[in-house]
């Protein structure tokens, strides 16, 4: 939870910054968001006609289930994150922008396996669940990744009213995955397989290092 209480700290503070503007100063986009970051909050402020920066706060929980390895997993994906961007505006009279900057992330998924017959699978070999015993799987991404992408929306300067934002780019980072195995399921099917079934999981992990972002919202400019 402290990338996400670092996010909200980052929002607060450029919302505060507001008051101590110049010039371009005194305006700036509140804004409402919706995407595969989930629903969101944010605020905008401009730096200069061609920059400005906004911060955000973003999240939403999902359960579902999903096969890896050799088991069947019931799983929710929490995810919470925020971020804090730079923004560059290269046409003057249009809304466009280029958006880099860092995302902070809480983002895990909690998967426990589910037995199939009173059996779990590590590795190709099938075992007996012992009463009590489970096997459960927890992916997180870090806490800090770099982000870039394409924008529209938050044009320093803009009149006073209600606006349309969008974002799309992409966060890099790659998941770790921590397999948590009962010791009795671990003794029962070998520690090797356990391992190799854990190694499955991260390979499966890998894959999604890129994490695509594409938010959708609506800004009041003041």
């Amino acid at each position: 939870m402290r990338s996400g209480r670092a996010a909200l700290a980052l929002l607060t503070g450029l919302t505060m910054g507001l008051a101590h503007a110049d010039d371009l100063t005194h305006v700036g986009d509140l804004y409402l968001q919706g995407g595969t970051q989930g629903a969101g909050l944010g605020y905008a402020i401009p730096i200069t006609p061609w920059f400005g920066m906004h911060a955000d706060i973003n999240g939403f929980g999902l359960s579902h289930q999903f096969s890896s390895g050799d088991n069947t997993y019931d799983a929710h994906l929490h995810v919470l994150n925020g971020g804090t961007y730079l923004d560059v505006f290269p046409f003057r009279g249009s809304g466009f922008r280029i958006t880099a900057g860092a995302m902070f992330d809480d983002d895990t998924l909690t998967g426990n396996a589910i037995a199939n017959n009173g059996t779990y699978t590590f590795n190709g070999t099938t075992v007996l669940a012992p009463p009590g015993t489970s096997a459960t799987a927890t992916l997180r991404y870090p806490s800090v990744m770099p982000y870039f992408g394409l924008g529209f929306g938050h044009k320093p300067g803009n009149t006073a009213g209600f606006g349309f934002i969008a974002d799309l780019g992409v966060a890099y980072g790659v998941p770790h995955v921590d397999y948590d195995v009962s010791p009795a399921l671990v003794n029962a099917a070998g520690a090797n397989n356990v391992d190799a079934e854990e190694q499955s999981l991260q390979n499966t992990a890998n894959r999604y290092r890129f994490y695509p972002i594409l938010q959708l919202g609506v800004s009041y400019h003041f």
